[in-house]
């Protein structure tokens, strides 16, 4: 008797230890990889580092991806919204016992702050996303301190009204470079936002726990989260070299594997077998690469030249040996599958060396011309061997190339400033909606600048411009389609390539991962269930 009871005292303490059987923090730890460091947390300085907003903040709205492909738009922050008759205010009801992690409560107060903030910033990065909002252009020329459109009503109830109806307004509230802020913890913390994990505090999920330059991130669940309790309760996250990613998964230090990063041909031998087919998650891409062209990089600015650019890649070739023919071709701005994707801009772009070659002598250079390639060292192998078939393209048709390999935070720099000649680019919807693709790249000079393209028609980014408050929807995805052949096809602004699947390899530790419905990179890590 005394044995036994003896034993049953210890199996309870265990089961007590141990949560009666839960999963412990250890075993809720999923180890991710990233090829660079990311430059800010702070999603209102950035284009490109969103792993930290995607997970540690909230937006007013979120995006999701249907099962047959389409997208659609669901409440995040907002319990509720109205829209007016006339299509320019949406009066907003916000979810009740909403807190950030360090217990702050979450008002309509901080979204008038988020959005003046946005516009206030000297250097922000997405004065874009609500310039639409009535009274923003005062407060980005510095002539209004506070923005007209946006009215508090109590710390639930707030409005928003814009200068034209635009019918994706409600998906631009559900980007990431929309989360919102805290106004008390941002002014606290001042320069030491998005720098300094502890001051850099949101609503979401998880929790920024530690940010160790050039090494890794570590994420942590957010006690006060107001949604579901996620699976992974602690996020690794490392910087490694893409070439290595592949080792490390295979010795299991890592849990999801992203195949882009790795080359297509580890993929194929590898990933693409008996072994592993269920463990590979597939997404397409909403989304594709470009080759860029930087119209103040001599020839560059002559439309011949860029003509025979386009004409002398071999993009089939490039899409089926470096990427194993996972993606499409697209001729076009808008991708398969995105809103304004236009089949009457297809089946254009033909490979055409000697036509290229005719092109080249038509403006003057017979004998060719010296041209730079650029590339980010952080690139994935497969964009490295991209650029390197381009250059082979280039040189058969006598363009001289050569190929410059930059660090990553000085290839952003160089990029935004409109100095970099030629490069290999790729653009993801952050909404599904033409207008985040052809707005971001062609919508203003700035934006021109910023992506290094210095396209010169005005008349033409002005109608991008207005293209997005033409209140007909088949009047607008028209302009739409008749800007996307002037910009491309009479043109040239830049080589479209190909659109892209996205694949992932889980461990077996996974079992659910659902991708960014438009197959980014960054990930939401509370869309990972562990098993």
């Amino acid at each position: 008797m005394f044995k036994k009871y003896t034993w049953i005292l210890i199996l309870a303490a265990i089961l007590a230890l141990t949560g009666c059987g839960k999963t412990d923090s250890k075993d809720a730890t999923v180890h991710l990889a990233i090829p660079s460091d990311i430059v800010t947390m702070d999603s209102h300085k950035t284009t490109n580092d969103y792993i930290v907003p995607m997970n540690v903040f909230d937006t007013l709205f979120s995006l999701k991806k249907n099962e047959d492909g389409s997208t659609r738009i669901d409440n995040s922050l907002v319990d509720k919204y109205e829209l007016t008759d006339d299509g320019l205010t949406y009066h907003f009801t916000l979810k009740d016992g909403i807190v950030f992690s360090d217990g702050t409560p979450l008002t309509a107060q901080d979204v008038k702050f988020t959005f003046e903030r946005i516009l206030k910033l000297p250097d922000s990065a997405q004065t874009d996303n609500v310039i639409l909002i009535e009274g923003a252009q005062e407060m980005l020329d510095g002539k209004a301190d506070s923005l007209r459109g946006i009215t508090v009503d109590d710390d639930k109830n707030f409005s928003i009204t814009l200068t034209a109806p635009f019918s994706g307004f409600t998906s631009v509230l559900a980007t990431p470079a929309m989360v919102i802020y805290s106004e008390k913890i941002v002014t606290e913390a001042g320069d030491d936002f998005g720098m300094v994990p502890e001051k850099t505090i949101g609503s979401g999920p998880y929790i920024i726990k530690e940010w160790t330059r050039g090494s890794g991130l570590t994420f942590e669940y957010n006690p006060n989260y107001w949604g579901p309790e996620p699976s992974a309760k602690k996020i690794d996250m490392k910087i490694m070299e893409p070439q290595s990613m592949d080792l490390a998964f295979q010795k299991g230090d890592l849990d999801i594997l992203d195949c882009l990063y790795i080359d297509s041909a580890i993929v194929k031998s590898t990933y693409k077998t008996d072994k592993y087919k269920d463990h590979i998650v597939s997404v397409d891409r909403l989304g594709q690469n470009f080759l860029m062209m930087n119209e103040n990089i001599e020839p560059l600015g002559n439309v011949q030249v860029r003509k025979a650019i386009q004409q002398a890649i071999d993009r089939e070739s490039l899409l089926s040996t470096i990427y194993d023919g996972d993606g499409m071709l697209e001729d076009g701005i808008f991708t398969t599958g995105c809103i304004g994707y236009s089949k009457n801009n297809q089946g254009w772009l033909k490979y055409d060396p000697e036509n290229a070659k005719k092109l080249l002598a038509e403006a003057g250079y017979a004998d060719g011309f010296d041209l730079e390639l650029c590339v980010d060292s952080t690139a994935s192998d497969s964009v490295k061997n991209s650029i390197q078939v381009i250059s082979e393209n280039l040189n058969a048709v006598g363009i001289r190339t050569s190929i410059k390999s930059i660090d990553h935070a000085s290839y952003l720099d160089i990029r935004n400033s409109g100095e970099l000649p030629c490069f290999w680019a790729y653009w993801l919807l952050d909404y599904n909606d033409p207008d985040n693709i052809i707005y971001t790249f062609f919508g203003s000079k700035d934006n021109v600048r910023l992506r290094s393209l210095n396209y010169s028609d005005d008349s033409v980014i002005n109608r991008v411009a207005a293209a997005k408050v033409i209140a007909k929807e088949d009047d607008r995805l028209a302009e739409y389609e008749a800007l996307e052949k002037k910009i491309l096809q009479d043109d040239a602004a830049c080589v479209p390539m190909f659109s892209q699947k996205h694949l992932f390899v889980t461990s077996d530790k996974v079992a659910e991962f659902i991708p960014h419905w438009a197959g980014w990179n960054d990930i939401y890590f509370d869309q990972i269930t562990l098993k």
